[in-house]
């Protein structure tokens, strides 16, 4: 079968007809929160793919979602998804805002071979090595990109572990693997960041820092869904980097929300303002607190004020010039910014995404 007729059958079955010249994606406002999702071979339809990895036809995003990252792969990599272009093309064809993001895998014996001496890495030895082929693995997704004409400014690594093609127990040698992704990502002109969950980063990398690269944060199946992934933009990442998505899984589908540090800000008062007039303690309980603990940088934002809220307090108010008592008066509100007026922040989506 001809490949145009092919991908024309592949189109159709995902729900992309023929259309006139598309609108643009919506400018995005600052401030303003977004939904999305997320798709990839399982959304392509039944059957297709490798034998490890065959397609499931999962539905494909709903009409509220302003944002789509497209898979690049069948799973492992050096293997493409089996209908990214007509993906893409639904994405187009449907005026959203176009992300990547890629499985990453450790290289096999016969991938090692094949690409562990093409690189920037000449180094005899396995880490160099691992971290050519991990280069490889990269350019051969930029490569599926480039043939398809698919201009996206950013591409989110994916680290998990994977059960047809796990990582090793040696974390330095997973970690070489990724740091070659990585590179061979940047080396042809895409920022990256992560996508994990605290359990998996750890499981393949171990405790590996890496606070300036941004995240995507998963929640799984956790009820309600939209509130739970969004309460991870507030929280520490797996890796130090900050969260700018967050994913919940509804039925068959991925679905996302974009992260205050992606969406900007709309100029207006301080959020704490609101809250200038509430004296806070030990045992205090609700919503302002929790704007107390986002505001102080806590890992922990339940709403409850205990010793630990208590502690953190009382070392910004030293830290203000102010007396530690550890509860919250007028001036620990104003020294934390209540009663300023805040400048308008620009959404970072046009960094991440290409309007379609």
């Amino acid at each position: 079968m001809r490949v145009g007729l092919l991908l024309v059958l592949v189109a159709v079955a995902v729900g992309v007809l023929p259309a006139g010249p598309a609108s643009a994606a919506a400018a995005p406002t600052p401030g303003t929160r977004l939904t999305g999702a997320d798709i990839s071979w399982p959304n392509c339809p039944r059957g297709m793919g490798i034998p490890s990895r065959r397609s499931e036809g999962h539905p494909m995003p709903l009409d509220s979602a302003a944002f789509v990252v497209v898979g690049l792969t069948n799973g492992p990599g050096f293997v493409a998804n089996p209908c990214l272009a007509a993906q893409v093309g639904w994405v187009q064809a449907q005026d959203r805002w176009l992300g990547a993001y890629a499985m990453t895998t450790f290289p096999s014996a016969a991938e090692r071979a094949a690409y562990g001496s093409s690189g920037p890495w000449a180094t005899p030895g396995r880490t160099s090595q691992l971290r050519n082929a991990g280069y490889q693995q990269a350019l051969f997704n930029v490569t599926s990109m480039r043939n398809l004409g698919i201009t996206v400014p950013f591409v989110w690594v994916d680290v998990e572990p994977y059960p047809t093609h796990p990582w090793t127990r040696d974390k330095a040698a997973n970690r070489a693997v990724i740091q070659g992704v990585v590179r061979g990502y940047e080396d042809s002109g895409y920022r990256v960041g992560f996508y994990s969950y605290l359990g998996g980063w750890r499981t393949v990398v171990g405790d590996w820092r890496k606070p300036r690269y941004p995240t995507w944060y998963p929640v799984g199946a956790e009820r309600p869904g939209l509130q739970a992934a969004y309460q991870r933009c507030s929280m520490a990442s797996f890796s130090g980097g900050p969260v700018l998505v967050a994913q919940w899984v509804e039925g068959n589908r991925d679905r996302n929300v974009s992260c205050p540090a992606l969406t900007g800000r709309a100029a207006g008062p301080h959020p704490l303002t609101r809250w200038a007039g509430s004296r806070l303690h030990l045992g205090s309980r609700g919503p302002a607190v929790r704007a107390l603990q986002r505001a102080l940088g806590m890992t922990v934002v339940d709403g409850v004020f205990g010793p630990r809220t208590g502690a953190r307090l009382r070392a910004f108010q030293v830290s203000a010039g102010l007396g530690p008592t550890g509860v919250t008066g007028l001036y620990a509100w104003r020294a934390l910014g209540a009663g300023t007026v805040l400048p308008e922040q620009p959404s970072r989506l046009p960094e991440f995404f290409t309007p379609y």
